[in-house]
């Protein structure tokens, strides 16, 4: 090697060292660098692949024995537990609502052709659940949607079956109980065009009202609907003809429990959440056996780690549930108080196996709704954030060589990038269950999924890969949970701060923006959602810093600590709300408008004196949409129409925030507010219809607040 040869290879490794040094510098994460390395190195997402294999090889007709023993998916999730290392693996069998089974269920057609359409050992949810036993022929009526009364007009359905796009539920009310049809077809589909064949799991009632019969449901393919409603309407003459033996068993909930013990030296503990049980006819592999083969996968790898000497032990043991979604980890956290009374976080794992390109997905972190400031949040998105960063092929550290900064790539897995985004909350998995108990939860997905409840949901869409990087986030954010001591929980309440600081400038930026886009004569009302946006924002950071005291030895005494950094909070407000009033008023000047300060309104004076209350238990999942149902069915038609009209006014996106704050004492003022900070501005007009049709359906009750 000549001199200039070596001069120029010396330069380039140098530059290649400190291109490193200069990524190691700016990827960080809650955990230092050679422990994340360890747990990328451990975790495997051919494992975790392996696992859905073991579970939910295929979507099957599920054998006697599993009703009558342990249903195959907790045997296999207990046998891997153990073999794993995990402590004290039980499978657990609680009461539950009686379950359903078809042993056959074939659909025919038989008018104008012979031709066999479904069979429930080739597509297992395409009965719906709830059906009667029976073999019934029939000549089919279509009738649109199907969910709406006038839909049936005209027709006469006594002993036929009904073909609709509404679900099949809906079908079921309106067509059989109502109307004497004797089965229903249901083309009820997410996406009918980009994923046509795909057959949404479905049920029916069981039961019916005196001297009825709950009939028949089948779901079927969206391009299949079409084919029936266009040989309808093309005059012909369809009949089918429906077999179904089916049979039910007492009802349970089976739970598959592990723990990794914690060192003793403090009685908290930690959970790691996913369903296995979506029901037991449905049985999907992205939703939702990829999360507990991920979190199975999560745990092994903290285990041997620990056992290496690689990783430092957990101080608070961490517990592992396995559940029926929701109802399963609602029995089972009332069953033990003595485990729930010592948890401080929960993550929730539900679809996080699905290959992010093929679905055209995200890998998400739901944080909790702003009703519930934690710090678990930020400990979430640090881990999720660093994996994702470095898992993307950056431009400016291409001296490193066109590749990854740290990559976390399965071999049998795809090179993708990570795709990952840090979103609001979404409640409906297990993690509401831990939130309304008062645990900090948090939930991880991939999302959109293309097959999600369908026919199509099945191994073949998932990703090792993708299994790989959630497991290894999983890990890595498991363990700082699980080992946090005085030093760790002191960085997690400045990581809570950093992060606040920028959630207070990005509420800022939304305010702002209001004022933008604001004319002249609505820039007051602008200004004033500006300002509500940004206190809003600011009395959730000042929780979110006083959560983290739970980490430290002496909670009582670090929330004493804390303060002095909620105090901080209160001064960067105090700033960025001076910076709005500045903006007002130079927006102001510019349009020759004047810029007053905010004075309550008539309407905001009212709704300031106005408390809504519960008049029972917050409504909840099913329960919660049958009840509705049910008090709307019991006004007259005229006034049914204009609860529903004022119902609608709240967007779907606020109603699960909305139902939270209806129990907290709040006025009706300060709800809007809440709600206008934490989403988009709400019309205080709204909020109230919205309030006074469900005072109509018995919800609640607007009373007066005191005076003081």
């Amino acid at each position: 090697m000549n001199k200039r040869s070596g001069w120029l290879l010396a330069g380039l490794l140098t530059s290649l060292c400190l291109a490193l040094l200069g990524q190691e510098r700016e990827d960080r994460t809650l955990l230092r660098w050679p422990q994340v390395r360890e747990i990328i190195n451990e975790a495997s997402g051919e494992r975790a692949m392996h696992h859905v294999l073991e579970l939910v090889p295929y979507p099957r007709v599920r054998a006697r024995q599993e009703y009558t023993g342990h249903f195959r998916e907790s045997e296999v999730m207990a046998r891997f537990a153990r073999e794993y290392g995990f402590s004290n693996v039980e499978i657990e069998s609680l009461p539950g609502p009686q379950i359903w089974h078809a042993w056959q269920a074939e659909l025919w057609m038989v008018q104008p052709e012979a031709r066999k359409l479904y069979d429930v050992y080739d597509v297992a949810v395409a009965i719906a659940s709830g059906s009667e036993s029976g073999d019934v022929t029939a000549e089919v009526i279509d009738v649109g949607m199907g969910n709406r009364a006038e839909d049936y007009a005209g027709k006469d359905l006594k002993g036929k079956i009904v073909l609709g796009s509404a679900p099949s539920r809906a079908l079921q009310r309106l067509a059989v109980i109502e109307r004497g049809a004797v089965g229903v077809l249901s083309y009820n589909a997410l996406r009918p065009d980009s994923v046509p064949d795909g057959i949404m799991a479905q049920g029916i009632s069981a039961s019916a009202p005196k001297d009825k019969k709950p009939g028949f449901g089948w779901s079927i393919a969206a391009r299949l609907g079409r084919e029936i409603a266009a040989r309808l309407a093309r005059g012909e003459k369809v009949a089918l003809r429906s077999m179904v033996k089916s049979e039910t068993f007492p009802g349970k909930m089976e739970i598959v429990h592990a723990v990794i013990p914690g060192d003793g030296s403090t009685d908290q503990a930690i959970a790691v959440s996913a369903h296995l049980y979506e029901g037991y006819q449905k049985q999907g592999a992205n939703d939702d056996n990829s999360g507990c083969a991920a979190t199975l996968e999560m745990g092994r790898t903290l285990i041997r780690l620990a056992k290496e000497g690689k990783l430092p032990p957990p101080r608070r043991a961490i517990h592992f549930l396995w559940v029926p979604e929701i109802s399963g980890t609602t029995a089972w956290l009332r069953k033990h108080e003595d485990v729930k009374s010592k948890l401080i976080a929960d993550l929730n794992f539900d679809m996080a196996g699905l290959g992010l390109r093929a679905g055209g997905a995200f890998f998400l972190l739901h944080r909790t709704p702003d009703t519930f400031p934690t710090f678990l949040n930020d400990v979430s998105a640090s881990v999720l954030e660093f994996v994702g960063n470095t898992n993307q092929e950056r431009v400016r550290y291409r001296h490193n060589g066109y590749r990854f900064t740290l990559p976390v790539v399965a071999p049998n897995g795809s090179q993708d990038p990570f795709y990952y985004k840090v979103d609001k909350h979404d409640g409906d998995s297990d993690h509401v269950v831990y939130l309304n108990q008062g645990i900090p939860a948090v939930m991880f997905n991939t999302w959109p999924d293309p097959w999600y409840h369908s026919s199509q949901d099945t191994p073949d869409k998932l990703d090792a890969t993708q299994f790989k990087r959630a497991v290894v986030v999983g890990a890595a954010a498991a363990q700082v949970l699980a080992v946090a001591d005085e030093e760790m929980a002191a960085r997690v309440a400045a990581e809570s701060l950093a992060r606040g600081t920028a959630r207070m400038a990005e509420a800022q930026r939304k305010g702002l923006a209001y004022l933008a886009d604001a004319d002249s004569a609505a820039l007051a009302a602008a200004y004033r959602e500006a300002l509500v946006v940004v206190r809003h924002q600011a009395e959730v950071e000042k929780q979110v810093i006083r959560s983290s005291a739970v980490l430290f030895s002496t909670p009582a005494e670090a929330g004493k600590r804390l303060a002095p950094l909620e105090g901080l909070v209160e001064q960067r407000a105090a700033a960025l709300l001076n910076e709005v009033k500045a903006v007002y008023q130079f927006q102001a000047e510019q349009r020759k408008a004047t810029a007053p300060e905010p004075a309550p309104s008539e309407a905001e004076a009212r709704a300031a004196r106005l408390i809504p209350e519960r008049t029972g238990p917050a409504p909840f999942g099913m329960a919660a949409f049958m009840a509705a149902e049910q008090a709307l069915e019991k006004l007259p038609a005229q006034e049914r129409l204009a609860v529903q009209e004022a119902l609608r006014k709240i967007p779907a996106h606020m109603t699960s925030e909305l139902n939270i704050l209806l129990g907290k004492k709040k006025t009706v003022l300060e709800i809007r507010d809440f709600l206008s900070g934490e989403f988009e501005p709400l019309p205080l007009d709204d909020l109230v219809a919205y309030l006074r049709a469900q005072e109509k359906l018995g919800n609640v009750k607007l009373v007066e607040k005191p005076e003081e």
